[in-house]
């Protein structure tokens, strides 16, 4: 299938957000990308440049355990580890003033100065435990690749009233949904460990805006 030269889709920006427990709004596959995109994204997801992040003996403040990568899509010269183009052309359309305008919109904020983009791979045991981001982002983006996700493999973001408090919504990883999130004193989530029977590992885009 022959994606379209734009990623995303304009009408995903014409939902409407959640207001409790916070500003929050789940968009189901189909709603992000222009058809074709999803699925050719997912098939060149990069595989290389991750560092292992662990930091589950920590007695306070956030805990998780997943593989990172920062994102920069200009392909560096002679380095295997560059963006597929299908991913360059997608981290530029991010870049650009109207995803942060159509964030800002569903949310009800000013518009984010710039971003800080990341991809995210969930193995066997790998999870991220209850927390709020920090006060310089306005916004969290999440986007999942991950074709005939489960829902008992885990790996699911669930939305908090408070740390200790149980799940009020989750957000299944499948491949084309997104979670995208309000920056508040109280907007707690968090990630539920992916199942170590797992066929696949959880593989996410996450889009940080900043003040």
């Amino acid at each position: 299938m022959t994606a379209a030269t734009t990623s995303l889709s304009p009408s995903w920006a014409r939902r409407e957000a959640h207001h409790e427990p916070y500003r929050w709004l789940a968009t189901e596959p189909g709603d992000l990308f222009a058809p074709g995109v999803a699925e050719e994204l997912a098939a060149c997801f990069p595989e290389d440049g991750y560092v292992r992040l662990d930091t589950s003996d920590r007695e306070s403040g956030k805990r998780y355990r997943n593989r990172s990568r920062a994102v920069d899509s200009s392909p560096q010269d002679g380095d295997d580890a560059g963006l597929p183009e299908p991913w360059r052309r997608l981290v530029d359309e991010l870049r650009t003033g109207d995803y942060r305008t159509q964030v800002a919109r569903v949310l009800g904020q000013e518009p984010a100065s710039g971003l800080e983009i990341r991809l995210v791979r969930h193995g066997g045991g790998d999870w991220l435990g209850p927390h709020t981001d920090r006060a310089d982002k306005l916004f969290s983006h999440i986007v999942y690749f991950n074709p005939g996700w489960r829902a008992e493999w885990g790996g699911c973001l669930e939305i908090l009233p408070g740390e200790h408090d149980p799940a009020v919504a989750r957000v299944v990883p499948c491949l084309g949904a997104s979670a995208l999130l309000c920056q508040a004193p109280n907007s707690w989530h968090q990630v539920t460990a992916v199942a170590p029977g797992a066929e696949r590992e959880r593989r996410s885009l996450l889009v940080h805006g900043l003040r």
